[in-house]
């Protein structure tokens, strides 16, 4: 089985505040880079084995009530020698706060070159679906006069919608870097709403670094963009306080790998959060867990989100050809 650096990218960001008035385009996660098919359909079929990945993020564990966010991805992909493509799927689902959710199933493809020695380059495209819901009813509220001031009525908002991503990436046996835009169709959408998706944008690198035989540093950087998306009110004066620019984050980790079964990290986002990683592989089977450290300005939240991964890696005979390439 390859090793377990061949699949890992150490990189966080933290999930768009939960429960605003503005709905977040997408969900980051730490361990979601094992398959990076739900960001950059480039990284479908990044190696020959079949790749199975699922994720669950409780995020403000301890919160009481109902409404806290809670994240779902599964990841489904591999690699067909014969026509040098990676193939695979991606659904989401993702309740970000009280009355919004999220759900996103996409079928991504992706063309490989491989230059031998470990060099591989490839560029993808994910088509799907996507939903947008918003229950304004889910929302209680001390003063019920307040939902006119805040624009939201009685009726459930759903939005549906074609989705399209489009990236590409390279990799070799020290270093992986990518670039990918997500919710191509956004470009078009001349009014947009918190109920439609616009494009996000995503850049990475990832270095691996031997220490030794039983020790080995993976350093990582991210940097991502959020597009525009306005925040809706009934009233003018509540529209030019509440529009919403495009995040830019930025997030920094360092993994260490003990041997080959263990792995253990930190990092930090530019949103002023700090994250610990850490897990083991097993055969074909991977287990993680990722927690955010509330410091700095959060320090005073006792609420933090847990991330729980599981993921396997099937091996295939073309997977050993393509190692000793």
């Amino acid at each position: 089985m390859k090793k377990i650096t061949s699949y890992f990218v150490a990189v966080l960001a933290l999930v768009l505040v939960a429960g605003s008035v503005q709905a977040q385009n997408d969900f980051s996660l730490a361990e979601q880079l094992y398959s990076r098919v739900a960001i950059n359909p480039a990284g479908t079929g990044n190696n020959a084995n079949v790749n199975i990945f699922s994720l669950n993020r409780f995020q403000y564990a301890g919160m009481t009530g109902e409404g806290a966010p809670f994240t779902t991805l599964l990841n489904v992909h591999t690699y067909f020698e014969k026509a040098k493509s990676g193939l695979g799927f991606s659904f989401s689902y993702d309740n970000s706060g009280v009355a919004y959710t999220q759900m996103k199933a996409t079928v991504s493809y992706a063309y490989h070159l491989n230059f031998g020695k470990g060099n591989l380059f490839s560029f993808g495209l994910g088509l799907g679906y996507a939903n947008k819901l918003f229950d304004p009813t889910r929302h209680v509220l001390e003063d019920d006069s307040e939902r006119s001031d805040l624009g939201w009525g009685e009726e459930i908002e759903q939005g549906h919608y074609f989705d399209a991503n489009f990236g590409i990436e390279y990799s070799n046996k020290y270093f992986l870097a990518g670039v990918s835009v997500t919710h191509i169709p956004g470009y078009f959408i001349k009014d947009p709403t918190t109920l439609n998706y616009l494009p996000n944008y995503y850049a990475y690198l990832r270095g691996y670094i031997p220490c030794g035989e039983k020790f080995k540093l993976s350093p990582a950087v991210m940097y991502y963009y959020t597009g525009n998306l306005p925040k809706t009110s009934s009233s003018e004066e509540m529209k030019n306080t509440l529009t919403a620019s495009g995040a830019h984050v930025v997030d920094a980790s360092l993994t260490g790998f003990i041997g080959k079964y263990f792995w253990v990290g930190l990092g930090y986002r530019t949103e002023t959060t700090t994250y610990a990683m850490f897990g083991v592989e097993w055969n074909w089977l991977r287990v993680g867990y990722a927690c955010d450290l509330n410091l700095g300005k959060l320090n005073n939240i006792s609420w933090t989100s847990h991330e729980v991964m599981l993921s396997f890696s099937i091996p295939t005979k073309q997977q050993k050809e393509w190692d000793d390439e």
